[in-house]
C-alpha cells in the first residue's frame, strides 16, 4: 500500500525507516567525534554545520519515532505497558552502567568517594547525582535525564500532533514558544543570581547552567519537530512548507554562529540562549533528516543495510559505553580530548588516530551489549510462552 490516507502514510508504509537506522548510526559516530577530537581542531572545521547535528537529529528521531509509532499502532502510547517498554529499554542499561561505573570509578580514586567526585565530576555538584548525572563522569552523562524526562513528556506532546494539520501546526508553534519561554527564565535567573556588578559568579552559573541544559524542557521544540515529520515525511510535501521556512533562519544562525562569531548579546554582553542546541539550530537539522529519509532508501536489504542498521538500533548503549569508556580515559590520563586507551596525541594526525581507536572500541562494544541483551529478552519471553 503506497497511497496515502487523509492526508498520512498507511500503516504499513510508516512501519519501518532504513533512513532513521542509518541517521542514528552516523550519529554515534559523530559524538564519538565530538567528545574526542578538541575544539581547537573542531573551531577550524564548520562542526556546526555537520558534527554538532547529532544530538539535535537524535531529539528529533527521538519525537519522530515516537510520532510515527503511535501513527502505525493506532493506539494512545502513555500507558502501563509503554512506562514498561520504555523502563526495560532505557532504564535497566542505565542502572547497569551506573552502578559499574561508579564501583570502577571509586577503585580508580582508590576507594575515595570525594576524590573521585572531586577529580571526575568537576563541571557538575553533588545535587546533579539527582537528575541522573554519574558520580563517575564522563561526557555525554547529562543526556540521560535529559532522554529520560522525554519518556514522560512525549505522550504530552503528541496529544496535539495526533489531531488534524492545523491543531498539529498550532502545538509546533507552542513547542517553539515554551522553548523560547524557558531560555527567557533561564536567561533572567542568570541576570539576577549571577550577574552582579558586571562580573560573574562563574561556579554557581556553571552548575545552574548544566541543571538547565540537562532536563528536556528547553528542548520541547526537536521533540516537536519530529512528530511533525512523522505524519509526513516527505521533503517536498506541502505539509512540510514550514520545515523549510524554518531551515533558512536556522541555516543563516549556524552559519553566523560558526564562522562570524554571532551571538544574541544584551547590553552587558550576555546572551539569553544557552549552548548550540536550541530552537534555532533545531530545525536545521529536522530539514536534514526530511533529506535523508527522502534520498536514502526506505528497507535495510542487503548485509550492509542490515549491518547499518545493527548500530543504528543499538546507539543507546554505544552511548553509554562511550560515556564510561571516556570517563576510564579521565581517570587514567586527566583528559577525554585526542585520548584513547593508547595515549593522547594534541596533534591532528595523532588526535585522528585516537579517534579511529576509540570508534573501535565503543560501537563494537555498544553492539555486542545491545546483541546480548536482546538475546536475553528473547529467551525470556521464549520461557514466559511455555
Amino acid at each position: 500500500m503506497n497511497e496515502k490516507q487523509n492526508g498520512t502514510f498507511t500503516t504499513e508504509e510508516n512501519s519501518y525507516f532504513f533512513q532513521i537506522d542509518f541517521l542514528k548510526a552516523l550519529m554515534i559516530f559523530l559524538v564519538i567525534f565530538d567528545h574526542t577530537i578538541s575544539w581547537t581542531i573542531k573551531d577550524v572545521m564548520g562542526v556546526q554545520l555537520w558534527e554538532r547535528i547529532s544530538i539535535p537529529v537524535f531529539l528529533i528521531i527521538v519525537g519522530f519515532n515516537f510520532g510515527n509509532s503511535n501513527k502505525s499502532k493506532g493506539i494512545d502510547e502513555f500507558n502501563k505497558n509503554y512506562v514498561a517498554r520504555k523502563f526495560t529499554r532505557f532504564i535497566i542499561p542505565f542502572l547497569i552502567i551506573y552502578v559499574v561505573s561508579t564501583f570502577i570509578g571509586i577503585f580508580f580514586y582508590g576507594f575515595d568517594l570525594q576524590a573521585m567526585f572531586s577529580n571526575q565530576n568537576s563541571p557538575y555538584g553533588l545535587d546533579h547525582l539527582f537528575l541522573g548525572i554519574f558520580p563517575f563522569w564522563g561526557p555525554g552523562s547529562w543526556f540521560f535525564p535529559l532522554l529520560f524526562g522525554s519518556i514522560l513528556l512525549l505522550p504530552i506532546i503528541y496529544k496535539g500532533f495526533s489531531k488534524n494539520t492545523l491543531i498539529a501546526f498550532i502545538s509546533l508553534m507552542i513547542c517553539f514558544a515554551f522553548d523560547i519561554g524557558m531560555h527567557l527564565i533561564f536567561y533572567s535567573q542568570f541576570k539576577v543570581k549571577f550577574f552582579v556588578d558586571g562580573t560573574i559568579d562563574l561556579n554557581s552559573y556553571i552548575s545552574y547552567a548544566y541543571t538547565f541544559l540537562s532536563i528536556v524542557l528547553p528542548y520541547i521544540s526537536a521533540l516537536g519537530l519530529g512528530m511533525w515529520i512523522s505524519r509526513d515525511p516527505h521533503l517536498f510535501s506541502w505539509r512540510n512548507i514550514i520545515i523549510w521556512l524554518l531551515f533558512i533562519p536556522s541555516l543563516l544562525y549556524l552559519i553566523a554562529y560558526q564562522f562570524f562569531d554571532f551571538r544574541i548579546l544584551d547590553s552587558n554582553g550576555v546572551s539569553f540562549l544557552t549552548g548550540d542546541y536550541h530552537f534555532l539550530a533545531f530545525p536545521y537539522s529536522a530539514f536534514l533528516v526530511l533529506v535523508a529519509i527522502k534520498i536514502l532508501p526506505k528497507q535495510n536489504t542487503g548485509k550492509v543495510k542490515k549491518f547499518i542498521s545493527i548500530i543504528g538500533r543499538s546507539t543507546y548503549h554505544i552511548l553509554l559505553t562511550q560515556t564510561f569508556y571516556f570517563a576510564i580515559l579521565i581517570a587514567i590520563r586527566g583528559s577525554y580530548e585526542c585520548t584513547s586507551l593508547f595515549g593522547v596525541s594534541l596533534e591532528g594526525l595523532g588526535c585522528v588516530l585516537h579517534l579511529c581507536l576509540n570508534w573501535a572500541i565503543c560501537i563494537p562494544i555498544g553492539i555486542l551489549w545491545w546483541f546480548l541483551e536482546n538475546s536475553v529478552r528473547l529467551l525470556i519471553k521464549h520461557r514466559k510462552g511455555f
